[in-house]
């Protein structure tokens, strides 16, 4: 017992540990005590066989419904312009951890300000960062705010994560409708007006879509640029078309002020936006995915980086699991066909990545009882493999088909069609990675993981910049057009 818990504290601190509990959890003892029991009764490795071919069949036939709906209506008629003269004032909240951001904030900030679609003097963009030391940076930006009015930037003391730099900026916040962004967010022109039509509408929050914009850096690059493709343009749309719902995924992502001010967003969740985005349908709030809302981010460009992310990813999910599926199951709020889906949101997607990966386990298991491999000769099975592979191939086409301009002239068709020979083991991957947070969550492991950015840095534009070893900003006063340097 000592040397279990001694373990398990170890395993807190130590990402390889980790990674090689979860291999002995989901694969090794799994194939040993599959091969144990095969022995003695030879039909338990058919009915374990037969479970994996089901489930991977009952996702691939809910992934094809929601892309055959993407795609049907990949053109859907946007509402119209807001009436009655209603012209809300817009916050764009940029939550940044300054010294990740370094070389790309000022010029997110810039194109916020002069490519979104918003008349004059009715957007505000404000930059929220949290930073552990001080960089000469920061002078520049206060400089920026300066000049700009439109830009206020906001230097939330004591912040470890996003969720507390948007919780710092909400107070500050002078739009009627925000949007928050990550610090690498360029947001298409016309975003914000057609954002402005669905809460017209009634619409509290409005998902848009996010997509890569340096996907053609490298293979990984290419990879997640379709991949994202798939997620908005596929996945996330079908679900809103499907059941009326959506997800807040983090960024991109409009919503009324006062609902958000509401809510709030929780700092000790690792993906706090799936959290609020639980708690705001648990309240009755309505959430719409809109494809042609559209902003463009940095794909990780090393394989650490991707890691660091998905794992925050994977590992978020199951904490937002444990925390809501209870309130999901009894809520009163949500009708029956919203609740059932989201039920499978939360519980399927946890429990699909350890059952997707069991066919290694069956394989293993025979090897261990010494058994010969004819499974594959049952027709039932043969079915659900076709199925199973022949998904991907389908995904990545309607992908494309539903692809912004800028994917199609990134990755062009060659690129899609890779990703349909490498979605299956590229799932794989994936699912392990699921596997890993859950014990990165269950031993307690929650330290925020930063996903490193990447790209060019503007000239300084006459902005000057403060000499090395610079102090701390002395605070500043809020205004509409000064620098807010203290939450």
């Amino acid at each position: 017992m000592r040397l279990f818990v001694a373990i398990l504290e170890r395993a807190r601190s130590q990402v390889g540990l980790q990674l090689t509990l979860s291999l002995l959890v989901c694969f090794v003892a799994p194939s040993i005590l599959l091969g144990a029991v095969t022995q003695l009764v030879e039909p338990v490795l058919g009915w374990v066989l037969y479970g994996v071919a089901i489930a991977y069949l009952l996702t691939c036939l809910l992934m094809l419904v929601e892309a055959n709906l993407a795609v049907r209506h990949s053109s859907r008629r946007l509402p119209p312009p807001p009436q009655d003269g209603w012209d809300p004032t817009v916050t764009l909240i940029v939550a940044a951890y300054l010294p990740n951001e370094a070389d790309i904030i000022e010029e997110t900030l810039l194109h916020l300000l002069q490519e979104v679609d918003m008349p004059e003097g009715r957007l505000q963009v404000l930059l929220a960062y949290n930073t552990d030391r001080r960089m000469p940076l920061e002078a520049d930006l206060r400089a920026l705010a300066e000049r700009i009015p439109a830009i206020d930037v906001l230097c939330v003391e004591g912040s470890r994560s996003k969720a507390e730099n948007i919780m710092g900026a909400l107070p500050h916040v002078r739009g009627e409708v925000t949007a928050i962004l990550d610090a690498d967010h360029h947001l298409r022109r016309d975003a914000a007006q057609i954002a402005l039509r669905w809460i017209d509408q009634g619409y509290d929050v409005v998902q848009g879509r996010c997509i890569i914009r340096n996907s053609d850096r490298n293979l990984l690059t290419r990879i997640v640029g379709a991949e994202f493709e798939g997620i908005y343009g596929i996945a996330h749309s079908g679900r809103s078309l499907l059941t009326d719902t959506a997800i807040f995924g983090g960024a991109n992502g409009w919503w009324r002020t006062d609902v958000l001010r509401r809510l709030g967003v929780d700092h000790r969740m690792l993906t706090e936006d799936i959290d609020v985005s639980l708690r705001a349908l648990l309240s009755g709030y309505r959430l719409i995915h809109e494809r042609a809302v559209v902003s463009t981010e940095l794909a990780p460009a090393t394989f650490r980086g991707w890691w660091k992310q998905r794992t925050r990813w994977a590992q978020g999910w199951f904490q937002v699991t444990i925390r809501h599926t209870a309130d999901v199951r009894r809520s009163r709020v949500l009708g029956p066909w919203i609740r059932f889906y989201w039920l499978v949101m939360l519980v399927w997607r946890e429990l699909f990545p350890i059952i997707s990966l069991q066919i290694f386990t069956v394989l293993a298991a025979q090897l261990i009882a010494g058994l010969p491999f004819h499974l594959l000769r049952d027709p039932f099975l043969i079915g659900t493999t076709v199925v199973t592979l022949s998904t991907g191939a389908v995904l990545g086409i309607a992908s494309y088909r539903v692809a912004t301009d800028e994917s199609r002239e990134a990755l062009g068709l060659r690129w899609f069609l890779f990703y349909c020979v490498a979605a299956l083991p590229y799932t794989v991957l994936k699912n392990a990675v699921a596997q890993a947070a859950m014990v990165r969550e269950i031993v307690g492991d929650r330290r925020w993981m930063v996903t490193r950015r990447e790209g060019p840095r503007l000239p300084r534009d006459g902005t000057g910049s403060s000499p090395p070893g610079a102090g701390p900003p002395p605070p500043q006063s809020p205004s509409s057009n000064r620098p807010i340097e203290t939450a």
